[in-house]
C-alpha cells in the first residue's frame, strides 16, 4: 500500500532555495557545496537559515554592507626576497603535485561527487569536463558586455589549467591555447583527456618558478584563471598578476577571480612556514584590490569590470571576478614616422 510519500532529491532542494531566496540560478561551486552538506547530514533548517541570512537574500530587503566599513585592513607581507618567494613556489608545487596524484578531479572541483573513487565511469568524467562549459560561457558574457570577445586567432592562456576542464572549452573557441600549471600530474591527465576529445591546439607548460611564468606569458592576448589564484600565498598571487599585466599584448585582456578581503585574515612569511606549510593541504588566500589596481597600473592595464562572486564558498570572504585590459595603440600610431 502506498504511503503517499515521495523523495525530493538534494539537487531539487538546493535549486529551489537559490531561485526562491536568492532569485537566481545556482552557481556551480555553491550548488555542489550545499548538496554535499545535505548528503553529509546538515539539517535542512540550518541550510535554509544560511540562505536567508546571505547578503544576496531577497528576504532581507535592502542589503547593507555597512558592517564592513569599520573592519581593519588585512595585514599581508608582500615584501619578500626572491629566495623566500621560491620557497613558496616549491611548497605550492609540492602540495598540488600530491593533490594531482591522490585526488585530481576533487582538487579541481571540491565536490564529493568528484572524489577519485567516483571517477571510474566515463560518463562521470564527461560530466566533470562538461562543467567547464559553464565557466567559459560566463566568461564570454563578461567580455561581451565590455565590447570584447575571446581572441579567436590570438594566444589564450588558461592558468591553473588543472585537468583541462576549462582549457577544453577555450580550445574550441581559440586557435592557440596555453595550459599552464604547477602540477605535472594534473597536466599529464589534461593532455591525455583533451587528446581523447580531439583537441590538438593546446600547448601545456609546467611552471616551477616565476621565470617560467614570465617566459610563458610574454606576448599573450588573453589570460583566464578562476578558482586558482586563491590557492596561492599572496606574494605569489601578486607575482602572477604582475606577470600577466606586463606580458599582455596591446589590446589584450585578462579575466580572473581572486579573494580580495577576508575577516581576520592576515599573512606573514614566518608564521606561514611554521603553521601552514607543514600541513601540506589546499589553502585559501587573499590579495587586496588596492594591490591588484597598483600592479595593473604599473603593467599598463586598466579595469573594465569588477564584480563580487561566490567562488570561495566561504562566509565572511569577499571574492571578485575581474576583467582588465591593456589599451591598444592609438589609431594610426603604427603609421607614424620615426
Amino acid at each position: 500500500m502506498s504511503t503517499g510519500k515521495f523523495e525530493i532529491q538534494p539537487e531539487e532542494i538546493i535549486s529551489s532555495l537559490y531561485q526562491s531566496i536568492l532569485g537566481r540560478s545556482p552557481d556551480e561551486l555553491g550548488f555542489f557545496h550545499h548538496i554535499r552538506r545535505i548528503r553529509e547530514g546538515t539539517p535542512l533548517t540550518e541550510i535554509v537559515r544560511d540562505f536567508v541570512n546571505s547578503a544576496e537574500s531577497k528576504l532581507r530587503g535592502i542589503v547593507s554592507l555597512g558592517h564592513l566599513d569599520a573592519l581593519p585592513a588585512n595585514v599581508i607581507d608582500l615584501d619578500l626576497s626572491p629566495e623566500k618567494r621560491q620557497v613558496l613556489w616549491d611548497h605550492l608545487i609540492t602540495v598540488w603535485s600530491r593533490l594531482g596524484r591522490d585526488d585530481p578531479y576533487w582538487s579541481v572541483l571540491a565536490s564529493e561527487e568528484f572524489r577519485i573513487a567516483n571517477m571510474s565511469r566515463a560518463d562521470q568524467i564527461d560530466h566533470f569536463y562538461e562543467s567547464g562549459r559553464f565557466d567559459i560561457e560566463r566568461l564570454v558574457k563578461y567580455l561581451s558586455r565590455n565590447s570584447r570577445r575571446l581572441p579567436e586567432h590570438g594566444t589564450c592562456v588558461d592558468y591553473g589549467c588543472g585537468l583541462g576542464r576549462t582549457t577544453l572549452w577555450l580550445a574550441r573557441r581559440c586557435k592557440r591555447v596555453l595550459g599552464v600549471d604547477v602540477s605535472e600530474n594534473h597536466i599529464s591527465i589534461a593532455r591525455e583527456s583533451l587528446a581523447a576529445r580531439g583537441v590538438t591546439n593546446v600547448e601545456f607548460h609546467l611552471v616551477r618558478k616565476r621565470g617560467d611564468l614570465e617566459d610563458v606569458l610574454r606576448g599573450t592576448d588573453f589570460f583566464h584563471s578562476v578558482i586558482v589564484l586563491q590557492h596561492s600565498p599572496p606574494p605569489l598571487i601578486a607575482d602572477i598578476l604582475w606577470t600577466v599585466f606586463d606580458g599582455l599584448n596591446p589590446d589584450g585582456a585578462a579575466f580572473f577571480q581572486v579573494p580580495t578581503y577576508a575577516i581576520d585574515y592576515h599573512w606573514k612569511y614566518e608564521e606561514y612556514l611554521a603553521e601552514t606549510v607543514p600541513s601540506q593541504n589546499m589553502e585559501m588566500h587573499v590579495l587586496p584590490q588596492s594591490v591588484i589596481f597598483d600592479l595593473a597600473a604599473k603593467g599598463g592595464c586598466v579595469p573594465l569590470e569588477i564584480q563580487p562572486d561566490h567562488c570561495t564558498g566561504l562566509p565572511h570572504w569577499i571574492s571578485n571576478t575581474c576583467v582588465f585590459a591593456k589599451p591598444g595603440l592609438p589609431r594610426g600610431a603604427g603609421d607614424a614616422s620615426p
